[in-house]
């Protein structure tokens, strides 16, 4: 983990287009911090950014025989409650960078698929797949709704995160996040309201530099999933205050706040 938190700050200095993202990306979150305490924010996210590499390649190459001592979990008593039921569930968690590492504790104590954006270059398409379904199957691309219906209307599970930018062309409404105009996916509130699935909110952790973590479940979300733009902002706002607390572990480096049309673009 030492080792990852040096390629995290290597990292900083060698991508300047993602540097810049995050940058932009805190101080729009976190307005009240200094320039100061934003830049040593950005750094930490990317010690953390470092952190994932280290746990990616232990996952892939070595298996979690030696992590999975590292783990605990709390609010179990919702997820049981949740699959002991005849509806689907939905994990709904936002892109933390514990993401990997908790998919290789989870995925092999409660079955569940897993809804992805594919990488680009599809050799590393096809790596990510392969790896990924040693511990979770299937996995979902996010553009395969029907797949991800199909798959809950059986009663299934899957994992989803909807805290990335949408075009307005893949469903994206303009919604607040940090108090910043944004697209987000609708997606969570069509694709519960058409499968009646429980949508159990999750956060997973890292402690200590990844001396131990912690996979933390939620009591079910209850939203009007009749009314598509007030569940999304409730998403929104639930992630931003998960986020709020673990602000060092998320994945800023994308470009989340990009705006509906019209509006400013930070990233200009």
């Amino acid at each position: 983990m030492s080792i990852g938190r040096k390629l995290g700050a290597l990292a900083y200095f060698l991508i300047p287009k993602r540097r810049r993202a995050t940058q932009v990306n805190i101080a729009l979150a976190f307005p009240e911090l200094s320039d100061a305490q934003q830049a040593t924010r950005v750094k930490a996210v990317y010690a953390h950014v470092g952190m994932t590499i280290v746990e990616t390649a232990w996952l892939w190459f070595r298996g979690m025989d030696a992590v999975d001592e590292r783990f605990s979990v709390a609010g179990v008593e919702h997820l049981n409650s949740a699959l002991n039921s005849d509806n689907g569930v939905i994990f709904l968690q936002a892109h933390f960078s514990t993401l990997e590492i908790a998919g290789g504790y989870v995925g092999p104590r409660w079955p569940i698929a897993a809804v992805y954006d594919p990488p680009k270059n599809p050799m590393v398409a096809e790596w990510l797949v392969s790896q990924r379904k040693r511990r979770i199957q299937p996995m979902i691309d996010n553009k395969n709704i029907r797949d991800m219906i199909r798959h809950l209307k059986k009663g299934h599970t899957v994992w989803y995160s909807p805290d990335q930018c949408v075009s307005q062309s893949q469903g994206g409404i303009a919604t607040q996040y940090f108090k910043q105009p944004v697209l987000t996916s609708n997606g969570t509130a069509r694709i519960a309201h058409m499968t009646k699935a429980t949508i159990i909110p999750m956060i997973p952790t890292r402690h200590d530099n990844g001396a131990s973590y912690c996979i933390t479940f939620f009591a079910p979300l209850q939203l009007d999933l009749t009314d598509e733009l007030s569940s999304t902002q409730a998403i929104n706002d639930l992630f931003e205050e998960q986020v709020s607390r673990f602000p060092e572990q998320y994945l800023w480096l994308h470009k989340r706040f990009k705006p509906p049309p019209g509006a400013t673009n930070p990233y200009v």
